[in-house]
């Protein structure tokens, strides 16, 4: 029994497909450098990029965002505490601990950020009105706004 023919639009389809897998893989090869520059792991990349030093996220709400185990979430908070980046506090209500960068934390929040956008695959290569079609088709797909950000926290 021979394959089914694929048609015009089941082979772009699929080129797409493939084409995004490919992308997602370079995107995750330029974060891991980046993150490795810093000598952070990827867990520890995704803590920083999701809180502030102006307001302290609890530690569950840490945990939802990094996609990560509180327990988990545990440890990566006590390195990244360890090495100066961040500070636990306690909240009104002591069984709630809440984290929030240093200013040291701050600091190297806004190197990653910036050596995170050097080269990023996602846009290298491409002209400005590329980058702004691209820009839509994002937010197209992702059902987002304009100017809405929400930050590399996956």
């Amino acid at each position: 029994m021979s394959a089914p023919l694929l048609t015009d639009s089941t082979a772009e389809t699929a080129e797409i497909v493939d084409l995004a897998n490919e992308l997602v893989g370079r995107i995750w090869g330029h974060f891991t450098a980046r993150a490795s520059e810093l000598k952070l792991t990827v867990a520890e990349v995704k803590a920083l990029l999701n809180l502030a030093a102006d307001a302290a996220l609890p530690m569950r709400a840490l945990a939802a965002r990094v996609h990560a185990n509180p327990s988990n979430v545990t440890v990566i908070v006590a390195r990244l505490e360890a090495r100066g980046l961040l500070s636990r506090e306690v909240s009104a209500d002591r069984r709630i601990k809440g984290v929030r960068l240093t200013q040291a934390g701050t600091d190297l929040r806004a190197r990653l950020e910036s050596r995170l956008l050097t080269d990023h695959p996602a846009v290298a290569g491409l002209s400005q009105a590329q980058q702004r079609k691209f820009l839509e088709l994002l937010r197209a797909l992702l059902n987002k706004p304009a100017g809405a950000r929400n930050g590399l926290s996956s």
